[in-house]
């Protein structure tokens, strides 16, 4: 490319938000040169329950990444989360028109619309629809029809919707805090990019995003997304009950889970008390480590039964033999992949970006990998051109994009 061009990621996550700013020069490469991250205030589950408040922490994320970049931004692709995001698989039929049965990119076209037909309501926001197969005179299997002839073209595809009202108040809060909408992304479609592998795709595997107030599941099946879902529980339920437990304040129980937190009891290491502070500040009294993992451990296993029964209802456990990674800013907690595999009976491993840019050890860590992978997805969605069809924004969409001829894929 003749010249540079700039790509920013916006995760706007219950616990945080999240700026990301990538350059990509002449050699196809993308650098990322700012991050900004402020704590996410107004937002709870995913969901925008304060306008102004969310606004705020957007713009100062958004502020802090300007200033590592040394540079002014206008508009981003932004994540999308929340328990009104719902999936369903669904397929469409044609018949190839034309003189020639050769089948044509309008074919293609229409039958993804007529996969469509009737799966987005009033009240429903189309996000993606992202082709899973296509079907030629009966032969399966195919994932590019272009050019094949045929005379019934048959396609399967995955489609993801969320509110209206949710979708508005996203794109509100952005364009208010000063950018436009390049797009919305479901947050784990994105970060699986930078997670999971095309062979562990291939093969079947479930990725879960646990953040602080929302865990999202997303299953891949033959190199496709074949079930996705959102469930409103996170690492803040985690927090809430050592407040609780501990009877001390929101903000000493973060504190407490980020130091001292674990899902699993570790018998090789001493007993440890740790000391806490009472919810007025002004009394200290100790627990012990076991004491956390017994609060902690029945919450984690909760939030990973719940994941199970998404799993039995799409179907899909037998076909996922490549396990379970985990990521997210959840995911750090210590012996979190231990009870996965223990209540999915699964293997289990945690995921995290693989970015080998200077900022390396920074970003490459599992709280990242949505904004990360936003950067990631459009690199490969406006490759391929046809395999992600997502809704475009029609206010702020300045498509960066559209000059770029080639890219290397795999960038990370």
């Amino acid at each position: 490319m003749g010249i540079d061009e700039i790509v920013v990621g916006l995760d706007i996550g219950s616990g945080k938000v999240c700026t990301v700013v990538g350059e990509l020069g002449e050699d196809d490469q993308i650098e990322i040169i700012g991050i900004g991250t402020a704590r996410s205030l107004g937002i709870r589950k995913g969901v925008i329950i304060d306008l102004d408040q969310a606004i705020q922490s957007v713009k100062e994320s958004i502020e802090s990444a300007e200033r590592m970049a040394g540079i002014r931004i206008n508009s981003a692709f932004v994540s999308i989360a929340g328990s009104h995001i719902t999936s369903v698989n669904s397929k469409g039929v044609i018949a190839i028109s034309g003189e020639s049965p050769e089948i044509t990119e309008n074919d293609i076209e229409k039958v993804i619309e007529a996969a469509k037909a009737g799966i987005v309501s009033s009240e429903k926001e189309l996000i993606h629809t992202l082709s899973r197969e296509f079907i030629v005179d009966g032969q399966s299997g195919i994932s590019d029809p272009l050019g094949m002839s045929g005379a019934r073209l048959e396609g399967k595809v995955h489609i993801i919707t969320g509110s209206i009202t949710a979708v508005q108040n996203l794109v509100k809060c952005v364009e208010e805090a000063g950018l436009d909408v390049e797009e919305i992304i479901f947050g784990t479609l994105a970060s699986s990019n930078v997670i999971l592998s095309n062979a562990e795709k291939e093969l079947g595997i479930l990725l879960i995003d646990i953040g602080a107030g929302t865990t999202e599941i997303a299953i891949f099946i033959e190199g496709g997304l074949a079930y996705s879902a959102v469930l409103p529980v996170g690492g803040v339920q985690i927090t809430n009950d050592l407040a609780v437990g501990l009877r001390t304040s929101i903000e000493e129980a973060e504190k407490i889970k980020i130091s001292y937190g674990s899902a699993v009891e570790n018998s090789a290491l001493p007993e440890k008390l740790v000391e806490i502070s009472s919810i007025n500040g002004k009394e200290k009294h100790n627990v012990s480590k076991k004491y956390l993992v017994e609060i902690i451990e029945p919450r984690v296993s909760e939030i990973f039964n719940f994941v199970g029964m998404e799993v039995r209802k799409s179907g899909c456990y037998s076909m996922i033999p490549g396990g379970i990674v985990i990521t997210g800013g959840s995911s750090l907690l210590p012996g979190i992949s231990e009870v996965a595999e223990q209540v999915l009976n699964l293997p289990s491993r945690l995921g995290r970006p693989h970015y080998e840019g200077e900022l390396a050890d920074m970003i490459n860590d599992p709280s990242y990998s949505e904004a990360i992978g936003l950067l990631s997805f459009v690199t490969e969605k406006y490759s391929t051109g046809r395999s992600f069809q997502s809704t475009k924004r029609k206010i702020g969409v300045k498509n960066i994009f559209t000059k770029i001829t080639s890219w290397l894929k795999d960038f990370f």
